[in-house]
């Protein structure tokens, strides 16, 4: 009986292979992928989840050259069969823009298929010997006999095509003829599977809502208790905008506004994004989500992205298990480079179908390119290539308590709505509207938010500067006449600065060109940046982006100055678009200001432009603390306090250390305000005496303080003195996690802090729980 069994699969293996897909004589079909970001190549043509049954769009041909210049940024497949009435050998050439590819099978099996021939970069329509490589070994080909092919083209910008030849290398005849209808046939084996969304039925009773998944797999949702599962297809990618830096730790896992405070959000098509790629720097991205598979067996996954990515999937479908498996990208790759690192690979993991499992993306972009995908390989894709996850497999992630913050502007999909923002309740709602104007693009415009920095720039001269006077530059020292000065109404230090040049439509040779600057403090000395500067000219395209301008090397100025030597071809008039400047505020030495320490007080600037507060805790051996007005503190040090400081009557002052206070000539203080003790200081977090695996329920220091310009906004504030593990959870009354806000290796010391929303927390009362090694810090948190 079991010899019968494997010989009955051999033989239905055998027929599928067998499968006869010759179709219509004197025809091939040509089919197009469109859509891809810039020039695609074969990974990205093979990632897309129905390469290669269902294309974007196809033409039928008469021969084997494809249509010329048809678009940009698209990947294409002519494939059929050649057949010749009588063996002969034969020689084929390929000549194409960007590049193309040529498969010949040995038979008429596109699993035999091998390729003969490609070009590698653009070629003319008849340049059929730039590269070695368009021309193919001889090949004998038997009369009657059909051989399947492929020929893909893959295409940037500008002109496209993709032409296959052929000739007899015993004939005399050395001209590269295209193959024409009398020796072409079509290739017709359609899918046969229903579309995705059809209904079906799976057959399991505890499932609903069963569909097909387009791959000929029913699959439905399966019933769950778990009520942080939501809708299909549903996947929010958070965006923590802002942040420097290309590490998940520290420079996304330790920001204040991750993970519950995100600038933006978006609607993914899968486990992939961003949606639109390139657009922002600087940011850092967190996904949460659930996974299920339409067939049980054995499944991989790759993770790509750039700059630093991370993946967790877990056993199940709790957020508990979810290091289970992992896959990194440390450093930067391509969107379909797949074996630049061991780590990226997961699997084959054994999977169930109907379970599901929780999986996060956490993401971190610096500058350049950005983006995260994960792929996987399946037991019932017909290829065994790494395909993109979409959006039919993946369940949204109900129970965050993210909430983008009130005001907000944001897009709710309506066109029937203006002023579009996030409400209290974190929504993003319009303010209904009518008449004529109420769907055109004017109601659809989603204002970017107030003084942010933004990148695109429309090719309209409404939002360009243009000089087309010549009049005397300001620093004497220079001839240009072209200029324009920059009054910053406060001292700054200046660091980095990003330029868009002149960016109206047909009119980009009027932007600066070779440009000098300099800078000042008083608007008359001033003082040259070294060199000249060339500013490349815009491209006129309503997305163009600018380009990084003059790092300034933290120079310290008030007035900043901008000279054109020459631009990019007009006669008459200068200017360019835009320009940002990095900065950090420099007021006079003393001065007040905040250092961004909630644990720090009496904050002013130094000699050096840099804003200092005194610590109250134990990080230094010696505290100096200057001619300040102390306000009501414990001042700390491990060895001695030095302070010819004031004491205000109405405030109460302490301060301890170890060996010695020094009251410094200057000092004032009424009796009575304050005192001074020589002992050891304690700790501003965990009392120095607290054994480990004790709670520590000392209010020495409190974990939470209120936003004074947002109710519903918490801060959670504590110190690290060194490296070191650290949980930090949101709890409800009953000890349940609702959410982790830290549960990382903290490698930054100093002031932690994460902004802790509350607006989706029903009234009740939560515990707010830190561990830091093995100590522990709970604080009850009461939502009105």
């Amino acid at each position: 009986m079991k010899k019968v069994f494997l010989f009955l699969v051999t033989l239905i293996s055998f027929h599928a292979h067998s499968q006869n897909c010759v179709g219509t004589a004197g025809q091939v079909k040509w089919n197009y992928w469109a859509g891809f970001t810039s020039l695609p190549d074969s990974s990205d043509l093979y990632s897309l989840e129905y390469f290669p049954t269902r294309p974007d769009g196809f033409q039928i041909m008469g021969s084997t050259q494809s249509p010329i210049n048809y678009t940009d940024n698209f990947a294409s497949m002519m494939r059929g069969y050649i057949s010749v009435p009588s063996t002969d050998n034969y020689k084929f050439n390929v000549t194409g823009d960007d590049r193309v590819r040529f498969y010949l099978s040995t038979d008429d099996s596109p699993l035999n298929k091998i390729k003969r021939a490609e070009t590698t970069i653009h070629t003319g329509i008849t340049e059929y010997n730039k590269q070695a490589s368009q021309t193919s070994q001889v090949i004998q080909l038997v009369g009657g006999q059909n051989y399947y092919f492929e020929l893909h083209g893959f295409e940037g910008a500008w002109s496209d095509h993709s032409t296959l030849y052929w000739r007899k290398p015993s004939s005399a005849d050395t001209t590269w003829r295209i193959i024409d209808f009398n020796f072409i046939k079509d290739y017709n084996c359609p899918s046969t599977c229903p579309p995705r969304g059809t209904a079906c039925n799976d057959g399991n009773s505890n499932t609903t809502n069963d569909q097909q998944d387009g791959l000929c797999n029913c699959v439905g949702n399966l019933l769950t208790t778990n009520a942080c599962v939501g809708a299909r297809g549903i996947t929010e990618a958070y965006y923590y905008d802002n942040l420097s830096g290309g590490y998940i730790e520290p420079d996304l896992i330790s920001a204040p506004r991750f993970p519950l405070q995100p600038h933006r959000k978006e609607l993914l098509k899968g486990a992939y994004g961003p949606l639109l790629p390139h657009t922002n720097d600087n940011y850092g991205t967190l996904v949460q989500g659930f996974l299920t598979v339409p067939v049980s067996g054995n499944y991989e996954f790759n993770l790509t992205g750039d700059n630093q990515t991370f993946f967790f999937l877990s056993k199940n479908d709790s957020l508990q298990y979810k290091q289970t498996s992992q896959a990194i990208v440390f450093y930067g790759v391509d969107d379909n480079e797949h074996t630049n690192s061991v780590f990226q690979s997961i699997g084959p993991l054994a999977m169930e179908k109907g379970k599901y499992y929780y999986f996060e993306f956490r993401h971190k972009d610096n500058t350049w390119r950005d983006h995260f995908s994960l792929f996987w390989k399946t037991p019932f894709h017909q290829q065994k290539t790494w395909k993109k996850i979409p959006n039919f497999y993946l369940f949204d992630y109900k129970c965050e308590l993210a909430c983008i913050p009130q005001g907000t502007p944001c897009n709710d999909g309506n066109s029937f709505t203006n002023n579009d923002q996030y409400d209290n309740n974190c929504q993003c709602v319009g303010t209904p509207c009518s008449g004529p104007n109420c769907n055109d693009a004017a109601a659809r415009y989603v204002p970017y938010e107030t003084c942010a920095p933004t990148k695109n720039l429309v090719p309209d001269p409404a939002f360009s500067w243009l000089s087309c006077a010549s009049t005397a530059n300001p620093n004497t020292g220079r001839t240009a006449t072209k200029w324009i000065k920059y009054d910053l109404g406060d001292t700054y230090l200046l660091k980095s600065s990003r330029i868009w040049n002149y960016n109206v439509l047909n009119q980009t040779n009027k932007g600066f060109k070779n440009v000098v600057i300099d800078y000042s403090m008083n608007g008359t000395n001033w003082t040259a940046m070294p060199g000249t500067y060339t500013w490349p000219q815009a491209s006129g395209a309503s997305d163009y982006a600018g380009f990084i301008g003059p790092n300034f090397g933290d120079i310290k100025a008030k007035y900043i100055l901008i000279s054109s030597i020459d631009n990019w071809g007009s006669t008459t008039c200068s200017g360019f678009s835009k320009i940002t400047f990095d900065v950090q505020m420099c007021n006079g030495n003393g001065t007040t200001c905040d250092d961004g320490d909630p644990l720090s007080m009496n904050d002013v600037f130094d000699a050096n432009c840099n804003c200092k507060g005194v610590r109250l805790d134990c990080f230094s051996d010696t505290l100096n603390l200057g001619q300040y007005n102390l306000s009501t503190a414990t001042y700390q040090a491990k060895k001695r306090i030095e302070t010819n400081s004031i004491v205000p009557n109405t405030q109460n002052v302490s301060f301890t250390a170890g060996n010695s206070i020094v009251f410094m000539p200057g000092f004032q203080a009424n009796a009575g305000v304050f005192k001074a003790e020589i002992k050891n200081c304690i700790q501003t977090i965990f009392a120095q005496e607290a054994s480990k695996n004790k709670e520590v329920t000392s209010k020495n220091v409190s974990l939470l303080e209120s936003d004074s310009t947002n109710a519903n906004l918490k801060k959670i504030i504590f110190k690290l003195n060194e490296p070191s593990i650290v949980t930090l959870t949101v709890k409800d009354s009953n000890d349940n996690i609702l959410v982790t806000l830290i549960d990382d290796l903290i490698q930054t010391t100093g002031t932690q802090i994460k902004y802790l929303p509350t607006n989706k927390l029903s009234k009740g009362s939560y515990w707010i729980e830190l561990k830091i090694k093995s100590a522990v810090m709970r604080e009850e948190l009461i939502v009105n």
